[in-house]
C-alpha cells in the first residue's frame, strides 16, 4: 500500500491534556486511512498528537477518536473507549497506528443485525459452534444473585454470525455476543450469554495481516491470564544490554524506574511477554505482547508500557481519587486507577518475583516469513493444542470501500480478559490444566484459590 503525506486535522475531536495538533505534512497516513478521517460522518472523527515530557522515551504518541456506533440508533452499546492510541518511533508510525486502531474499534463496536441469524444451537446443529466448546461462566456464577447472564445452552435462542474456520476452511456460526466487542441483545427475546469480548479484534491492510494481529492478541491474553489466575512467577528476560532496549533507555534508569520483562510464553510456544514498570514513588505501568519472535514481543511490550505511562500521567499521578475494591472494578477504565492506589502495586509483585533471568532468544525464521506462512504457523500452533481458530469479518461497508479489513478472531477455549471482576470468565479448563503441563504448578489450582486481584489491563 503506497503512502502519501496529507494535511488533515479534525478540530471536532475533544482535546486531551498536553495534546497538540500535527502540523504541515507530518501526518504521513496511507491514503485509505487518510480518507477515514472526517469530523462529519467519518469513521474517525479526529487525530491528535500528545506531547511528551523530559525523561520520557523518545517516542511519538497519537490519539484518534473513532465514530461511536451508538449514535446511529438501534441497540448499539457503542464504544468502550472514546480514544484509540498509537505509538511509534516516528510521528507517521504513531498516526498510522492510532487511526488503524480507531477504524478497528469502530467496526468491532458496530453491531449489524442483518448479518446475524436468530436461532438456538439445536436448530442450527452442525452448522454452529456447540455451547460446550465455548466455556464462559461456571454454574456457581450463574447461581449468584442478580447475575446478568443466562447459561449458553443448546436451547438458548441467540443471534449467530458466520465465521470461517482457519482449520477446516468451512463456515461455522458463532454467537454474535463474542463477535463484536460490546455486544448487547438485539431483541427482548434474545438470551444474554455474555457482554462482548474485546480480545481478538484487529485491522489490517490485508485480511491475513488482520488475522495475524487478532490471533497474536488472543495468544498473549490467554498466556497472561493463565499466569495471572495461578499467580505464577515466571522467568524474567535480560534486556538491559540488548540492542532492542536502546530506544527505551530512559525506562532503564534505576534511579527513576524498576523495569521487569517476563516471559509468559504458554503451551502454544508462541513468544509472549508481560512488562511491569514501577516508578520510585510507587506508580506503575504495564504492557504485554505476543509475536513470532521474542525480540518483537519485547519491543511491543516496551511500546505498550511507554504508551500507557506517557498517555495516562494524569491518572497515574492523580491525587484524592476514591478508593476502589476489587469487586468494584466493573470496566476496563477502572483498572489503571485501581493500581495507582497506595500499596495496590504490591498485588503485581509476584509477576516480577522470579529469580530466573534468561537471555532474549534470537528470532526464528518464521518471524520474517510471508504473511501466509506466519498465519499458517499460528494456526498450526493452536491446532496442535486442540484449539480451532475462527475468523468473523466485521468490516463495515464504508471501511471495506477503503480497502481495509477488520476481523474478530475467536479461539474457543482460550482464557479471556474479563471486563468486570463480577463477570470473570473462569470456566476454561486451560486455567487449571495447562499450568500443570508447563510445570508452573504440581497440581491444578482450585477455583476458590484463583488470584482475586483484578487483572491490570485497561
Amino acid at each position: 500500500m503506497s503512502r502519501q503525506l496529507i494535511r488533515r486535522w479534525s478540530s471536532s475531536a475533544p482535546a486531551a491534556p498536553g495534546a497538540r495538533r500535527p502540523r504541515g505534512p507530518a501526518l504521513g497516513l496511507t491514503e485509505p486511512l487518510a480518507r477515514a478521517i472526517s469530523p462529519q460522518g467519518g469513521m474517525v472523527r479526529g487525530l491528535m498528537s500528545l506531547s511528551t515530557d523530559p525523561g520520557d522515551p523518545a517516542l511519538f504518541l497519537s490519539l484518534a477518536a473513532p465514530a461511536d456506533p451508538k449514535a446511529f440508533g438501534g441497540r448499539q452499546h457503542g464504544l468502550i473507549d472514546r480514544f484509540a492510541s498509537g505509538m511509534g518511533f516516528t510521528l507517521e508510525e504513531a498516526n498510522v497506528s492510532a487511526v488503524a486502531e480507531a477504524v478497528e474499534r469502530y467496526c468491532a463496536a458496530y453491531v449489524i443485525p442483518d448479518r446475524t441469524v436468530f436461532a438456538s444451537w439445536r436448530e442450527l446443529r452442525a452448522e454452529a459452534l456447540h455451547p460446550g466448546a465455548l466455556p464462559l461462566f461456571t454454574p456457581e456464577q450463574h447461581a449468584t444473585w442478580q447475575f446478568p447472564y443466562q447459561p449458553f445452552t443448546e436451547d438458548a435462542r441467540i443471534r449467530w454470525v458466520p465465521a470461517r474456520s482457519l482449520a477446516t476452511g468451512r463456515e461455522k456460526f458463532v454467537p454474535a455476543a463474542i463477535a463484536w466487542d460490546s455486544y448487547v441483545p438485539q431483541s427482548d427475546d434474545e438470551a444474554a450469554i455474555c457482554f462482548g469480548l474485546m480480545t481478538g479484534s484487529a485491522a489490517g491492510s490485508t485480511l491475513e495481516q488482520a488475522m495475524i494481529g487478532g490471533l497474536l492478541e488472543i495468544i498473549e491474553r490467554d498466556a497472561f491470564m493463565m499466569m495471572w489466575y495461578n499467580m505464577a512467577s515466571l522467568p524474567r528476560l535480560d534486556i538491559r544490554e540488548h540492542p532492542l532496549a536502546r530506544p527505551f533507555r530512559e525506562l532503564l534508569d534505576e534511579s527513576r524506574f524498576e523495569l521487569s520483562i517476563v516471559d509468559t510464553t504458554g503451551d502454544t510456544g508462541i513468544p509472549s511477554a508481560f512488562g511491569l514498570l514501577q516508578t520510585s514513588d510507587g506508580r506503575v505501568s504495564f504492557g504485554g505482547s505476543a509475536r513470532l519472535s521474542m525480540e518483537e514481543a519485547v519491543v511491543k511490550t516496551l511500546m505498550e508500557i511507554s504508551q500507557l505511562f506517557i498517555g495516562n500521567k494524569a491518572q497515574i499521578y492523580a491525587e484524592g481519587l476514591p478508593s476502589l475494591l476489587p469487586h468494584q472494578i466493573t470496566d476496563y477504565g477502572l483498572r489503571l486507577p485501581y493500581y495507582e492506589q497506595p500499596f495496590a502495586h504490591e498485588e503485581l509483585a509476584f509477576t516480577a518475583a522470579s529469580p530466573l533471568l534468561h537471555p532474549v532468544p534470537p528470532a526464528p525464521p518464521v518471524a520474517s516469513a510471508s504473511e501466509a506462512e506466519r498465519l499458517a504457523h499460528l494456526v498450526g500452533a493452536l491446532q496442535a493444542r486442540g484449539l480451532e481458530p475462527l475468523c468473523v469479518d466485521v468490516t463495515t461497508d464504508d471501511v471495506r470501500e477503503l480497502g481495509l479489513h477488520v476481523v474478530k478472531m475467536i479461539v474457543p477455549g482460550t482464557i479471556q480478559l474479563p471486563r468486570s471482576e463480577r463477570e470473570r470468565l473462569i470456566a476454561s479448563r486451560r486455567i487449571y490444566d495447562v499450568p500443570v503441563e508447563l510445570g508452573w504448578r504440581s497440581s491444578p489450582i482450585a477455583p476458590s484459590e484463583l488470584n482475586v486481584s483484578p487483572h491490570p489491563f485497561p
